[in-house]
């Protein structure tokens, strides 16, 4: 009996995630939520100065070069869903950006 709530104690513990450790304040591109998040805080923001807009630009496109890597391997793996599902928020958030 003992044993099994030291392993249920052990079980509640998950190790944090890297992402969380790296303190990257990036959504995660395989992450659906994450993005949907991201780009609707970024349309009902309202950026105040040209270094915002710009500073919220470079952030788009640092998501979209990883949102690129995970198109190109879906390109290889003959993955169509997953390539329209990333060309699709890649457009978005190129819209925003214009």
């Amino acid at each position: 009996m003992r044993q099994n709530a030291i392993y249920a104690a052990k079980a509640r513990v998950r190790p944090l995630d890297a992402k969380y450790l790296a303190c990257n304040p990036l959504p995660d591109p395989t992450n659906e939520r994450d993005l949907s998040c991201f780009i609707t805080l970024w349309k009902e923001s309202h950026d105040n100065t040209l270094q915002e807009a710009v500073n919220n630009c470079q952030t788009a496109e640092n998501v979209i070069v990883d949102m690129q890597n995970i198109m190109g391997e879906a390109l290889a793996m003959y993955d169509v869903k997953r390539q329209d599902w990333c060309r699709s928020y890649v457009d978005e958030m190129r819209g925003i950006e214009l």
